[in-house]
């Protein structure tokens, strides 16, 4: 998913209605460069976002009293992008949407972006980075659920097992490592915890699902030294992993 670096088409809306996105990470303004392993932690997770063929990104702008806002949306579920696409944009201006399409590009891609953004004092785009709302849901009922009432998630949620006792994550085998799943929807983390209760039903009293921020992680990848940040591993949601299957060539047999 090539890096995109351009955004000089502009999509002029008339309502009030914009990305209904969380605009967290373009105030990690202390970031430095992307450092390596952040990048490579976010890697295998592809955003969606709105391209002229071109390759241009679509500036969505519109006017709060004397001020212009403007945004570049990437979403985390290609289908809002295309919800977002057929339901706002082509209502707004059929034309120059018909030409508009939906275009993937990494999460590590997506936070270089940004970070580039945030080193331009004149900028004035917003890259807004938008949750799948039914996870966002979730993760506030599981809040308040868990006796941390909160009516809005300030991020995007990721979904994390772990044991209760020793606050420690659980961990799934790659290769001769051992990697700790952060999931960005909660039934995948649910269907993990499944496995672990049927291999290990002694322990599944000890297991929960704990709800975190991405941009709260990427902070720690970016700033901690602990080396069990190196085992993090961002698993896309089920309909992007479908995604990555339906663009990667069919391997030949050996």
């Amino acid at each position: 998913m090539k890096l995109l670096v351009r955004w000089s088409l502009t999509l002029g809306l008339a309502g009030s209605v914009m990305f209904a996105g969380i605009l967290g990470i373009n105030n990690l303004q202390a970031l430095a460069l992307p450092q390596e392993q952040v990048v490579k932690t976010l890697q295998e997770v592809p955003v969606f976002t709105l391209t002229n063929p071109k390759g241009e990104f679509v500036v969505i702008s519109k006017k709060n009293q004397s001020k212009t806002i403007s945004q570049i949306g990437f979403f985390i579920s290609k289908k809002d992008a295309q919800l977002f696409l057929e339901n706002r944009l082509k209502k707004e201006n059929p034309q120059l949407a018909n030409t508009i399409q939906i275009t993937p590009i990494s999460l590590a891609d997506y936070y270089k972006l940004v970070v580039e953004n945030n080193k331009k004092k004149d900028s004035d785009v917003i890259l807004t980075l938008v949750p799948t709302k039914q996870q966002v849901d979730v993760a506030i009922t599981m809040l308040n659920t868990s006796g941390s009432p909160d009516k809005k998630f300030n991020g995007i949620p990721l979904f994390v097992p772990k044991f209760k006792k020793d606050n420690s994550y659980l961990t799934i085998p790659q290769g001769k490592n051992r990697l700790i799943p952060f999931y960005f929807e909660k039934e995948q983390a649910v269907a993990l915890l499944e496995a672990f209760k049927k291999a290990k039903p002694q322990e599944a009293a000890n297991t929960e699902i704990q709800v975190l921020d991405l941009y709260r992680v990427i902070e720690t990848l970016s700033s901690s030294n602990d080396p069990s940040t190196n085992k993090i591993f961002l698993f896309p949601s089920r309909e992007s992993i479908e995604f990555i299957r339906s663009i990667v060539p069919n391997q030949p047999k050996k």
